[in-house]
């Protein structure tokens, strides 16, 4: 009986959602206060939770989805408005000759017009749609929640792009030092068989192989170099920058504790990711805009009132004032067949946002089962690829030995030299592809701000 509304209660549901203002949205997690600090022309010196509280407040995407927010949640008092009193002033002016008439229209009355100049208020009052209006409001109320939770996909989304451009500046760099002690090394080793070349102690080959060894490990720090400039965009980007900064970033300890399994995971992404918070909002909102739509068949009650003065008339056909009241009862007959099309498709939409919510559901489940798989491979290659250093940097210097013994080729201590530099990429690779897919996994799970 609930949506049988009665006038008084209409006006107690007003209170219900009064305060249909930004301050209505459910409020996110606080945003950390950000000083930059630049050291000496150095750089912005960020750590990671630094960045992303910088990115929370800065971001125009998240300005943007929480200003969209807003203006969805705008809608509740659209929406609301029919409870309340309609009150409308007008004012007529009329000259009429003497005898006008309406002209008849289908054999419809044509009553006379007269000359006058009338002021008055109009006012009608809903007193009951048998649940229209109400459930137009529900469904607003919870268009204006699924936005808000959109606002905090937006946020998620964000803390993710910044984490894994922070992690990438960091490979870049660190990639970039292996390549710069690599050519130093090699550098050193092309001086001393340059100079027993000369000395005709090694053949001008070995210099040679030498030579195409360092210019190597160059093309290796240039594309390395290249490689910090690409990731300081993206990662001013993420942060927010109009144009490119030049960072300073603190490492971030690796947290290499793993569940054995992602089922529990899961379970908690199914119950905390933002999209399935909106989803739920959105299938709620077209269920209640559906039960609204098949309403709209119902009748209208209003009720309505009228007065005002008549300062210029003729007193003989009018009074000075005037005053009316009654009930207004609308009720569809014939439409062509019109609401029955609005409310089957409303009802089509509601299960439509059934299914979308199940997709999604299915959707995360996957995400969360890779992103763990995936984390769970980089974090077994730490390990692999931490053995396979100790392994090469061995095998190089057993190869530097041989050659300046003279046992060896230089072919071997050049095939040892590249082991080496190949094992450190790979580690190196290993550390942030681990801390990146840790992130992934932080926001397939939903916790990742």
């Amino acid at each position: 009986m609930k949506r049988f509304l009665a006038i008084g209660s209409l006006f107690a549901l007003g209170v219900h959602s009064e305060a249909a203002t930004p301050s209505d949205a459910p409020q996110a997690r606080a945003t950390p206060q950000v000083q930059l600090r630049s050291g000496d022309g150095d750089g912005l010196h960020f750590t990671l939770k630094q960045a992303e509280g910088y990115a929370l407040a800065n971001h125009p995407q998240i300005a943007a989805a929480r200003l969209n927010a807003d203006a969805v949640r705008q809608e509740i008092r659209q929406a609301r408005s029919l409870f309340f009193p309609q009150v409308y002033a007008e004012a007529d002016a009329v000259y009429a000759p003497e005898g006008t008439r309406l002209a008849a229209l289908d054999g419809l009355n044509n009553p006379s017009v007269f000359s006058r100049q009338s002021d008055g208020v109009t006012v009608s009052q809903l007193i009951t749609d048998f649940g229209h209006t109400y459930d137009l409001t529900e469904s607003a109320h919870f268009r204006a929640d699924a936005a808000a939770a959109r606002t905090n996909v937006a946020r998620a989304i964000v803390v993710l792009q910044v984490d894994r451009s922070y992690f990438d500046l960091l490979r870049a760099e660190a990639i970039a030092r292996v390549a710069s002690e690599t050519v130093k090394a090699r550098q050193v080793a092309f001086d001393q068989i340059s100079v027993l070349a000369k000395n005709q102690l090694k053949s001008i080959l070995d210099a040679n192989f030498a030579q195409v060894n360092l210019s190597e490990a160059k093309l290796l720090l240039i594309q390395a170099q290249s490689g910090i400039s690409d990731a300081e965009a993206q990662l001013s980007t993420a942060l927010g920058f109009p144009d490119a900064q030049h960072f300073v970033l603190t490492e971030e300890p690796l947290e290499l504790k793993l569940t054995a399994s992602p089922e529990g995971l899961i379970q908690q992404a199914l119950g905390q990711r933002p999209e399935l918070a909106s989803l739920h909002n959105e299938q709620e909102a077209a269920q209640r805009f559906a039960q609204a739509q098949a309403a709209a068949r119902y009748p209208k009650i209003t009720a309505l009132a009228a007065a005002g003065v008549n300062p210029v008339a003729d007193h003989t056909d009018f009074h000075d004032t005037y005053y009316t009241a009654g009930v207004n009862v609308e009720v569809p007959v014939f439409n062509g067949g019109n609401l029955d099309a609005k409310a089957q498709e409303a009802h089509l939409l509601a299960k439509a946002s059934v299914e979308n919510l199940v997709d999604a559901q299915n959707t995360i489940s996957r995400d969360v089962r890779v992103a763990w798989s995936d984390a769970s491979t980089a974090r077994q290659r730490l390990d692999v690829t931490a053995e396979l250093i100790q392994t090469a940097d061995q095998e190089q210097s057993l190869a530097e030995a041989r050659y300046r013994l003279g046992t060896s080729s230089i072919v071997e201590l050049i095939q040892a030299q590249l082991n080496d530099t190949e094992a450190q990429l790979q580690n190196t690779s290993a550390r942030y592809d681990y801390q990146s897919g840790r992130a992934l996994l932080n926001f397939s799970v939903g916790a990742s701000f």
